[in-house]
């Protein structure tokens, strides 16, 4: 789960690193000087809500789905826990 929301994360933030690389590269290179003020934050928050939601999307349909069965959830019998499982 920390793995998710690690890649997640790392999803929402790509727009604004590739933001950061590109102001590295227009102070090294080009002859203007842009500055983080200057930025679309809109913009690059919008690209990177769409990035979590398309890997939101692509995660479920990727997922291999569990169809072997039906799950039972836990429950308590004869005074012990059963775990859940799924059943045929």
């Amino acid at each position: 789960m920390a793995g998710r929301i690690a890649f997640d994360l790392l999803l929402f933030l790509l727009p604004f690193l590739l933001y950061g690389i590109y102001i590295w590269y227009a102070r090294w290179r080009l002859e203007h000087d842009p500055k983080w003020r200057d930025a679309p934050l809109a913009w690059l928050t919008m690209a990177g809500l769409g990035l979590v939601l398309i890997s939101f999307v692509a995660w479920r349909l990727l997922e291999p789905a569990n169809r072997d069965g039906t799950y039972v959830p836990a429950r308590i019998e004869n005074g012990k826990i059963v775990p859940g499982e799924m059943v045929k």
